[in-house]
């Protein structure tokens, strides 16, 4: 079982690891500042709440579970240099960063497991996610871009 954020010890972990972000770190891959990341962080949970629309690509149902296997089952970690939705392109969709400090704080709000359901969330990419594999899924992104930033 891979790790999880809603597992308390796990997140953590996790949130102490956003706490050795400095905003002026430099990536080790990709174009995204430090905030722009915790932007771009938060609005894919967004998205997996429901506050934030995807609207740049439909995925038939028939198709969700295939990508759900492809990435919540088989993908054991993000790789550099994959490629996001524009919801979440710093460059063309993402939530405008207001600071730092701000969208820090927004980040760690987001991570608190007392906001998901037990029953997990409905993803616009992948369908029915469990909160086992909503949990572990996002904790596979947070980690890429905390690895991309040397955290």
């Amino acid at each position: 079982m891979a790790a999880n954020f809603l597992d308390p010890s796990e997140n953590k972990a996790l949130i102490s690891r956003l706490f050795l972000l400095m905003p002026d770190a430099r990536p080790r891959w990709g174009t995204m500042t430090a905030g722009q990341m915790l932007v771009h962080c938060a609005d894919q949970l967004r998205v997996s709440r429901g506050e934030k629309r995807v609207t740049s690509l439909w995925v038939p149902g028939f198709l969700k579970p295939l990508l759900k296997k492809r990435f919540v089952t088989q993908l054991k970690e993000f790789k550099p240099g994959m490629k996001t939705l524009r919801e979440l392109d710093a460059r063309r969709g993402m939530t405008p960063p207001v600071s730092f400090a701000t969208d820090h704080a927004t980040l760690l709000r987001l991570l608190a497991p007392s906001g998901y359901s037990p029953s997990g969330v409905n993803h616009p990419l992948f369908g029915q996610l469990s909160a086992q594999e909503f949990g572990e899924i996002t904790w596979k992104h947070l980690d890429h871009h905390l690895r991309q930033f040397g955290v």
